[in-house]
Parts: structure tokens; sequence; C-alpha cells
């Protein structure tokens, strides 16, 4: 089979082209399409978002420089101070529009792309393409800072947003594919090396919050778990791949307690429809 010239994407549930690459980078660029589309891959016989494409990646990195400009005269940094202090006084409406107005570039590890709406980068976490541990950066910033600690995308402010400037990010940031309920179970976890423990937050049909004292887990791990019996839940055994990891400040250690997002990617159906039952019966987890 010759190598794929043309592609088919997806956009707002709508199947489009074919298109060449070239194509394609275009209609992002014109806002036609968004990095978050996606587009079918014949070679892995699957539709993939168009920034996990492997060449669409190379050529949708942005050509922002390896840092935010650095500011260089007087006026400049008075101009930045006022910034500060109108972000940290009292007009959060003002803060929030110019969240929502403004390009945000993302950097992942030495990629760049952008530039995205607010929305968009809000689409990408919710569909674990952004990480909370991921950079960040807007005109007006001074320095890129890492997602978790930018006001924007804390959940109190996507959450004020929905409720009030944007309440299409309803179906954006808390959107769940599965209802989830807290457990506490404990799990054996190993990574075809070493073997750890972990204890869980939450659980679904799809997959299962956990904290483990592993600092050195990244997301797209592949992991395979025992679940030991816990909270009404049997012992049963899942192959999960690590979709997200939270960021906590100041950890240096490898045995320091994070909490991972694990899902399912390999699960009996018998567990499975267990889940689905187990969850509908239990009060929905945060």
């Amino acid at each position: 089979m010759g190598r794929q010239t043309e592609y088919f994407v997806s956009h707002a549930d709508q199947q489009h082209g074919p298109f060449t690459i070239d194509q394609i980078v275009q209609k992002v660029k014109d806002g036609e399409l968004t990095v978050v589309d996606y587009i079918y891959d014949d070679q892995k016989n699957d539709w993939v978002s168009l920034m996990e494409h492997d060449e669409l990646k190379i050529k949708l990195q942005s050509a922002k420089p390896s840092a935010p400009p650095s500011v260089h005269n007087k006026e400049e940094i008075e101009t930045l101070e006022e910034v500060k202090h109108i972000q940290s006084g009292p007009s959060e409406e003002s803060h929030s529009n110019d969240n929502i107005t403004s390009e945000w570039y993302v950097l992942k590890g030495e990629n760049k792309f952008g530039p995205f709406a607010y929305t968009e980068v809000i689409k990408m976490l919710q569909q674990k393409l952004v990480f909370e541990f991921d950079f960040a950066w807007k005109p007006g910033m001074e320095n890129w800072q890492r997602v978790a600690e930018i006001a924007a995308f804390k959940y109190d402010n996507v959450k004020g947003l929905k409720e009030t400037l944007m309440p299409e990010i309803e179906e954006v940031f808390f959107r769940r594919r599965h209802k989830r309920a807290q457990f506490g179970g404990t799990i054996l976890i190993h990574d075809n090396n070493k073997v750890w423990k972990g204890m869980g937050v939450e659980i679904s049909a799809g997959g299962a919050g956990v904290i483990m004292d592993n600092s050195m887990i990244i997301p797209g791990q592949k992991l395979f778990l025992h679940f030991k019996p816990g909270d009404g839940v049997p012992p049963f055994n899942a192959v999960c791949e690590v979709v997200s990891k939270k960021y906590l400040e100041g950890v240096n250690k490898k045995d320091a307690p994070i909490r991972y997002g694990l899902k399912f990617t390999e699960l009996n159906d018998e567990t499975k429809n267990f889940l689905m039952e187990y969850t509908n019966k239990k009060p929905e987890a945060a």
C-alpha cells in the first residue's frame, strides 16, 4: 500500500474531505478546523486528533520563540506591573474576558503549539491532549507557566465561566463519558519492572483515579493493576493507560504520593458491567 496523501477529517461531528496535509494545516490557520478535531489515519486504522497525527503535529507546531519576549524598557515594565495589578484586583470579569479574548500558546516538552482560543485549550485539557504539567503562555504573561499554576485554567474559574460568560463550556469541560463514584480500595500496580501500592480515589467503567507513591509515572504509560476487594467492589485485574497526572509544586521525591487518572484499555465485560451498575447506585464523585 502506498503512502497516504489525502485524509478525511471530522469537525462538529461531520466528516469532510479528503484533504492533503497542507490543506488541513491551512484550514486550521483559517479557523475552519481546530487541533481538537479528528483525522482518519489509515496506518492506525482509527480517528486521531490533529495534534496527535505525526506529520500534522510537526507542521502545526508554532513558530513562537522558545520563550516569551522579555521586557526591555521601563515603559514595558510599568505596563506589565499595571497588568499584574489589574489581574490581582477586584475586576474578575475583565480578567476572565482577557483570558477568553487572548491567543494562547502551549509548550509540550520542546514542542510549541498555537495560537489557540481559550476554549480550545480547555478542550485539549478535557481530551487529555494537554496536561496540567505542560506549559502555556499568552501575551501579557512574563514567562511560560505550568497550566496547573495559571488561574484561568483552575477548576473553580472554569466553572465560574461556565455559569456566567460561557455556558457552552458545559459540554466541553464537564462532559463525562462514564459516571464516577468514590472508591477507596487498595490497588497493586506494576509496570513490567516493579510492583507498588496505590489507593483508589474514584472509579468508573472507563477508568479510575488513583493515588500512587510514585512520582515518576508519566501520561501515556501502560500499567497493570490488580484491584483488591473493597468498598463493595470485588477483586479484578485491568490494563490501564495513564491519561492525567496531578501536578504538585515542590514534589522532588520519587516516592511522593501523586494522583493519576487511569483509563482502562483492557477490562473484561463482566467487570465493566458491574462497575456501570456500581457507579449508578453510588453518589457521583466530585
